[in-house]
């Protein structure tokens, strides 16, 4: 049984720039205010949740924070672009019988609606949404757990260094995709299994994996 789990937004969903307002919003925090600079961030290798913990926001306020910012996303979702290309390389991994998944911070209910919206909904298996954005491997733990994947046969397909980091605590490959928050150059530098730079280059990487890897 061979699976592939997505990260949702800077990897499907074209939301960067979305995320980013909503948290300066949220936050009034001039630093977030310049996507270039946000983008300088992520290029010196600051990761987007160390962003945030550096504008020194009390711990309690979070959850409230998380939630207030799914509920503006979803009034938003639906401009939201999908990434160019991204449609065929689901239609092709669905075609090739792999199990589709989502693991995402963001609400199920956006997921959902986004992905509806887009006609992407069928292809996936399941949505995991409302995960928390400190502890990534301990939800693809649970999320192996509850599919009953066998670690060897799954593949995490994101957009940033702690999604590489997550999935090699946790004992799966993973691909990174350069057109979300961290660049290319700084993505290879943690060894994921591959970094690709574009939809169609991901959909050749994944088959090869399945290859290589005997799934």
């Amino acid at each position: 049984m061979r699976a592939v789990i997505f990260d949702f937004d800077s990897t499907i969903a074209d939301s960067f720039s979305t995320v980013i307002g909503i948290t300066f919003h949220l936050t009034r925090d001039v630093q977030l205010a310049d996507i270039e600079q946000v983008k300088l961030l992520r290029d010196n290798g600051i990761s987007l949740t160390q962003a945030i913990k550096q504008l020194n926001i009390s711990k309690w306020r979070w959850p409230w924070l998380l939630q207030r910012g799914r509920s503006m996303m979803a009034k938003q979702i639906h401009q939201v672009p999908v990434f160019p290309g991204i449609e065929e390389v689901l239609r092709a991994l669905s075609k090739e019988k792999y199990q589709l998944y989502i693991i995402s911070s963001n609400s199920a209910t956006n997921v959902e609606k986004f992905l509806l919206d887009k006609n992407l909904l069928p292809y996936f298996d399941h949505i995991y949404g409302g995960a928390g954005l400190f502890n990534k491997a301990k939800i693809i733990r649970r999320v192996l757990k509850a599919e009953r994947l066998n670690n060897d046969s799954v593949i995490y397909i994101g957009d940033e260094v702690r999604d590489i980091v997550a999935a090699a605590q946790v004992g799966i490959d993973c691909i990174a995709v350069s057109w979300g928050y961290n660049s290319a150059k700084l993505l290879s530098q943690y060894s994921p299994w591959a970094v690709v730079e574009s939809a169609k280059q991901l959909k050749k990487t994944v088959n090869e994996w399945g290859v290589v890897s005997g799934t």
